[in-house]
């Protein structure tokens, strides 16, 4: 019977220790992948994982552009005529000193998250408009930005582009894939935590811990509310597994928003506050709650596995004996007790 008891024992401290190390290490994630054709495929082939919120915008751009330039170097030319392909090599060439020049552009004007922005206001450009510029001229960047500011490569038909994509010795879908999506500059980050508890969190922790708590301060084996020792066991690990579960779903109650600064949102340039609110009162009564609920089932487990029948005096309030030794040797006094059988 106790290997029977053994999985489902077993399964809440397991489950406990799976979710907890996953939201250890489950960063939050970006607002928007950075390009619209491969995502962050770029970011996870180096890391192995998304980026999270925190990674700044200069180094997810760099690692894409130095991604998509090394698949488009290993592509092969055969199709191409001479001039182009020497353009397509001129052209990586010039991506190749962008990357490192690191003065991309961003996101000053548009209302989504993320979006191609081909010169912004402070006159950065984009991967794709310095190629333009530096092969066909400023003039021309401006021109297509004029009215394809923050299009898609795919959404541009201005005959001047379509006139050097036809030269360049790239396709649409390959400029496409370095088209980095710019955020929003973000000029102020405030931290803020505000501890409030909502009614239907603290009613159900409350639940929750007085199940707990007429659990553990129960006997072990005379238990007052059940009178099969096991059931109240199997109410502890019941009581346990549901305290660790909603502590593990609220251990984490931050969120992060943005708030623009300008009333108008994106009308001129997407400037906005970045707020990170924190609830430490959320998060103190969740891993309070985790630590009961592990205490439950290990109590529960312990007794269920080790069911020996033993009787034993019931958890309670009591009247003892103290030994007033070394004071007045062989004299006693009574004094009230209140004793837990585990």
């Amino acid at each position: 019977m106790r290997r029977s008891y053994s999985f489902v024992l077993a399964f809440p401290l397991v489950f406990t220790i799976a979710v907890l190390l996953w939201m250890s290490g489950n960063e939050v994630p970006a607002n928007g992948a950075i390009n619209s054709v491969i995502g962050d495929e770029s970011y996870i082939s180096l890391y192995g994982k998304e980026p999270g919120k925190n990674v700044p915008d200069q180094i997810r751009i760099r690692i894409h552009l130095d991604y998509v330039e090394g698949i488009l170097r290993n592509r092969p030319m055969d199709h191409l005529t001479t001039e182009k392909a020497i353009n397509r090599i001129k052209g990586l060439d010039l991506l190749r000193d962008y990357i490192l020049e690191e003065e991309f552009p961003y996101n000053d004007g548009h209302p989504d998250n993320r979006r191609p922005t081909f010169i912004s206001d402070d006159g950065r450009i984009c991967a794709v408009g310095w190629m333009i510029e530096k092969t066909a001229g400023r003039e021309v960047a401006e021109k297509v930005n004029k009215v394809f500011k923050y299009s898609y490569i795919p959404e541009i038909n201005h005959p001047l582009f379509m006139e050097w994509v036809e030269e360049s010795g790239f396709t649409i879908e390959e400029l496409a894939m370095i088209q980095p999506q710019y955020g929003t500059i973000v000029t102020e980050e405030v931290k803020e935590n505000r501890n409030r508890i909502n009614a239907s969190y603290g009613i159900g922790s409350a639940l929750i811990a007085g199940g707990n708590a007429l659990y553990i301060s129960n006997s072990s084996h005379n238990p007052w509310m059940f009178r099969n020792a096991q059931h109240n066991h199997w109410f502890g690990l019941a009581a346990g597994s549901a305290s660790v579960l909603i502590g593990t779903l609220n251990l984490r109650s931050a969120r992060v928003y943005q708030i623009p600064k300008s009333p108008q949102i994106c009308m001129m340039t997407c400037l906005v506050t970045e707020v990170t609110e924190t609830n430490h009162l959320r998060t103190g009564v969740a891993a309070g709650k985790i630590a009961v609920g592990v205490v439950s089932i290990v109590r529960a487990g312990h007794h269920l596995l080790n069911s020996t029948g033993t009787v034993q005096s019931a958890s309670g309030v009591d009247v003892t004996y103290l030994n007033t030794h070394p004071f007045e040797p062989g004299s006693v006094v009574p004094a009230v007790s209140y004793s837990i059988q585990f």
